[in-house]
Formats: structure tokens, C-alpha cells, sequence
């Protein structure tokens, strides 16, 4: 997925931390006359040890970071995988908040031409897409048509979701001054907690898929409240607890974050009434598509 930022900020870390070893071996060895006893022979051994250290560090991040970059079959043909189930690998990556987890992914993987079959993908995730791959959630990917056990995520169809983020948020603001740009919404989702963005991201990735596979119902707000207050300028993140009934079990609760103007806090007061879509399959799996209206709830 997206692992651009965060390869530059290891890349950057693992270099400042290369020099500083090699800065603090210069100074201990200068400070205890150590060149001087070594003599010529000496010194060149040692600056060739501190630069067999620096190769260690640069082919080490190297070699980390080639399990981040986004995998790609360059001849690979588009389809689409639905997950069948999903669980955390032994592989791990943290570099300040930046989180990244491996996840083993078994999915069915359909083409244009109707063949289907299972395979298992090992990609690096964020933590604040781990929630995404829920059984049953699909997305776009290329498999290699000379050994379709092998497929990857297909990088160009995020690209085109992340191009209409900024695009949603401004007309949710109903405001023809907003002018929020994709970099801007970039910027808020990173600034915001790890957890609160990781349940956001699950109910706009929910509703996306739920708007084509879903079933529509209403449901009563329980209460609400802010969860984050300007996540950006004029925007919160609401926790809205709503009681969820016509499905096909008995009535339950289901707590949702959601991104909403700050205009739209009226629209989610105990006893209103707000548009749901939930999963025929698996009924507990419930968003809010819209209050006043249908479909009309921001996706990020």
C-alpha cells in the first residue's frame, strides 16, 4: 500500500544514525590518542572497519525496506480478490509512529473472464489499514498469468480512490470556499490518533464496499460525541452509537466513527433517525450511508 513516507523517514533515520556511530568512534578514538598509537597501518584498518560498519547499515535498511516496497508483476492482468480470512505474520516494522505488520491474506481471486481460485498473499501493511481486510472486503488486484498462485495488490486503482478524497470532504462542507486539497487530507490522517484513523478508515473502506454488495435499512442514533475535534479545519471525527434493527437478527448496538462537518453535529442527537447499509451475509457488519438523505455520508 502506501509505504512511501515512511521508507524516506527509515531511510533518513538509518543515515543520522550511520553518521552518529561513525562521528562518536572518530571522537572516542581522537580524544584517547588512538590514531597516533596506531600509526598509518593503524588508521587506515580502523576507517575501513567504521566503513564496513556504514555498508552494514546502508545494505541492512536496504534489505528491510525491499519487504515495504509495493510488490508488482509488470505483465500482470487485472482481477479483483475477496478475503476469506485474515491474520498478523511473524514480521513486524516500527520507526517512530510509523507501524508496519505483515499480514497473511486468503483470498479468492476472480478475472474478467470468469475463472476463480484461492491463493494466500504476505503483504506489509500500516496499522491504519490493517482493519481494511475484513472477510469479504474486495479490492483490486494482478496476478501473473503464467502462475496465478502469485498476485499482488494492483497500485493504481488506490491512486484513483486517494484522488477523490479532498474532492468528498469539500462537498460534504457545502461550502464553496472549502478547497481542501488531497495533500491536506494526507497531512490530517497522519496528525490523527493511529486508533481513532484505523476505526475511520475501516467505516469509509466498509461503506465503499457495502454501497455495491449491501442492504439498506435505517437505524436510531443512540448518542454521539467527538472523538477528535478539527481533525481539519470545520471537520470532526464523530463516535456514533446507533441501534441497529430490520436486519436479519435480533436488534443490536454498533458504535461507528465517521468523519462529519462540524454544521452536521445536529443530525446526530439520541432518537434521530440515519441511514445504515449492513452486510446480508454477516448483518454485525453495519455503516451509515447518510442522515437527512441516502449515501450522502463522506468517504476518506
Amino acid at each position: 500500500m502506501e509505504n512511501n513516507n515512511f521508507s524516506k523517514k527509515f531511510t533518513n533515520t538509518s543515515l543520522l544514525m550511520g553518521l552518529g556511530i561513525v562521528a562518536l568512534l572518530l571522537i572516542i578514538f581522537w580524544m584517547n590518542g588512538i590514531f597516533s598509537l596506531l600509526g598509518g597501518a593503524g588508521t587506515i584498518g580502523v576507517l575501513v572497519f567504521i566503513a564496513f560498519i556504514l555498508g552494514l547499515i546502508y545494505f541492512g535498511q536496504r534489505w528491510l525496506l525491499g519487504g515495504l516496497k509495493p510488490k508488482d508483476i509488470p505483465n500482470g492482468l487485472p482481477a479483483t480478490a475477496t478475503v476469506i480470512s485474515c491474520r498478523q505474520g511473524s514480521m513486524s516494522m516500527s520507526v517512530g509512529v510509523n507501524q508496519n505488520f505483515q499480514l497473511i491474506i486468503e483470498v479468492n481471486v476472480s478475472n474478467p473472464q470468469g475463472e476463480t481460485w484461492q491463493t494466500t498473499m504476505k503483504e506489509m501493511i500500516n496499522i491504519t489499514q490493517i482493519s481494511v481486510f475484513q472477510p469479504g472486503v474486495q479490492f483490486a488486484v494482478k496476478y501473473d498469468p503464467n502462475d496465478k498462485s502469485k498476485v499482488v495488490f494492483d497500485q493504481s486503482a488506490p491512486t484513483q480512490n486517494q484522488a477523490n478524497q479532498a474532492s468528498n470532504i469539500n462537498k460534504a462542507m457545502n461550502n464553496p470556499s472549502a478547497n481542501y486539497t488531497n495533500q491536506d487530507v494526507l497531512n490530517a490522517k497522519q496528525a490523527a490518533p493511529t486508533d481513532i484513523m484505523q476505526k475511520v478508515q475501516y467505516h469509509s473502506d466498509l461503506l465503499k464496499e457495502l454501497l455495491n454488495t449491501g442492504t439498506a435499512s435505517t437505524s436510531t442514533v443512540i448518542n454521539s460525541e467527538v472523538a477528535l475535534k478539527d481533525f481539519m479545519p470545520g471537520i470532526n471525527i464523530l463516535k456514533v452509537a446507533i441501534e441497529v434493527k430490520n436486519t436479519m437478527i435480533d436488534t443490536f448496538e454498533s458504535d461507528i466513527f465517521l468523519i462529519a462537518p462540524a454544521t452536521s453535529m445536529h443530525k446526530f442527537e439520541p432518537n434521530d433517525t440515519v441511514h445504515i447499509l449492513y452486510d446480508p451475509k454477516n448483518p454485525r457488519r453495519v455503516c451509515i450511508s447518510g442522515t437527512d438523505k441516502v449515501n450522502s455520508t463522506v468517504e476518506i
